[in-house]
């Protein structure tokens, strides 16, 4: 039996170094947005999981798809621009 998508997350946002992730995180914290945290795996067969993050490694936030605009202007200040435009898309 198929029950469609559950949980309608959707790709919010790609950073590219530590010191970003950890303002976002804690900006969705502090605001209650629940957020996944999507490791780009530049390793051999996923070994990454085994070695810190680099400063320079990507991760992608992925929030819920009703949370966008509202993580959108909370991190404006953060990301500028760099938030994905989602359309509600997963």
């Amino acid at each position: 039996m198929d029950i469609g998508s559950v949980n309608h997350e959707v790709a919010f946002c790609k950073v590219y170094d530590m010191a970003t992730k950890e303002k976002v995180e804690r900006i969705l914290l502090k605001n209650r947005i629940s957020y996944y945290v999507e490791w780009e795996d530049k390793g051999l067969g996923g070994l990454f999981l085994f070695r810190k993050p680099k400063d320079k490694t990507a991760c992608v936030f992925r929030i819920h798809s009703d949370e966008v605009a509202r993580a959108k202007e909370l991190l404006k200040s953060v990301l500028g621009s760099k938030a994905k435009e989602t359309g509600g898309e997963d």
